[in-house]
C-alpha cells in the first residue's frame, strides 16, 4: 500500500511540474519567438544589444507592418545621463507607421493642449501609462497618437505618426504617414517585453 501511494504522489508531482512549466512558457515567449514577432533581423538585434541597456520590443505587431528602420544612439564616452536612445520604426504598405522609442532620461510631461482622449495602457513589465490622442492638426491627415513614458529608466513610449509636430525628438520618419488605431497602439504597447 505504501508503494502505491508513493507512486501516485510521484505521478501527481510530475504532472504539476509539467503544468507549471507549460503555463510559464506560454506567458513568456522565448527569445526566437519574441524576435520573430518584433520582426527584427540579427543585425538590428545586435545594434540594440550594443547599447548595453534594457531593450523593450513589441511582441505584437499589426498585420502588414515591417521594421522600416532601427535607430540607435549610444552614450558618448563616459556619459550615462539621458542616454542611450533607440527607436524601432514600423511601416506598412498603406503608409501607416509608428515607433517604439526609449531613452535613458530627460523625459517630461506630454503637452496637454489639443488632447482629445486618453487610452489606458497596462504593461506587465513596465506598469501603467496611456496612449494620448491629440486633435487633428491642419498639417496632418488625422489625429496624432503619442504615449506617455513608461518605465523607471530607461523609459519607453509608443510614438505615432505626426508626433514630430509635438516632439522635436520624435523620429523624422513619422512625419509623412498616418497612425494606426488607438486600440492597436494600446495592443502594441502592452505587448512590450525585454529583449533577452
Amino acid at each position: 500500500m505504501k508503494m502505491r501511494s508513493s507512486i501516485t504522489i510521484t505521478i501527481i508531482t510530475a504532472i504539476l511540474a509539467a503544468s507549471i512549466q507549460s503555463v510559464t512558457t506560454a506567458q513568456r515567449p522565448n527569445q526566437d519567438q519574441l524576435l520573430a514577432n518584433a520582426q527584427l533581423s540579427d543585425r538590428q538585434t545586435n545594434q540594440l544589444k550594443s547599447l548595453g541597456t534594457k531593450v523593450a520590443i513589441p511582441s505584437y505587431i499589426p498585420a502588414g507592418f515591417k521594421v522600416a528602420s532601427v535607430q540607435v544612439k549610444p552614450c558618448p564616452s563616459g556619459v550615462r545621463r539621458f542616454c542611450p536612445d533607440y527607436a524601432i520604426i514600423y511601416r506598412n504598405s498603406n503608409n501607416s507607421c509608428f515607433a517604439i522609442e526609449s531613452t535613458g532620461g530627460g523625459i517630461g510631461d506630454m503637452p496637454s493642449a489639443d488632447l482629445e482622449r486618453s487610452y489606458p495602457v497596462n504593461n506587465s513589465i513596465l506598469g501603467k501609462s496611456a496612449v494620448l490622442k491629440y486633435r487633428k492638426n491642419p498639417r496632418l491627415s488625422g489625429p496624432t497618437l503619442i504615449g506617455s513614458w513608461m518605465g523607471q529608466g530607461p523609459f519607453y513610449r509608443f510614438t505615432g505618426a505626426g508626433s514630430r509636430l509635438f516632439l522635436n525628438t520624435a523620429p523624422p520618419e513619422l512625419s509623412n504617414c498616418s497612425d494606426i488605431s488607438p486600440q492597436e497602439a494600446v495592443r502594441v504597447w502592452e505587448s512590450l517585453r525585454y529583449l533577452p
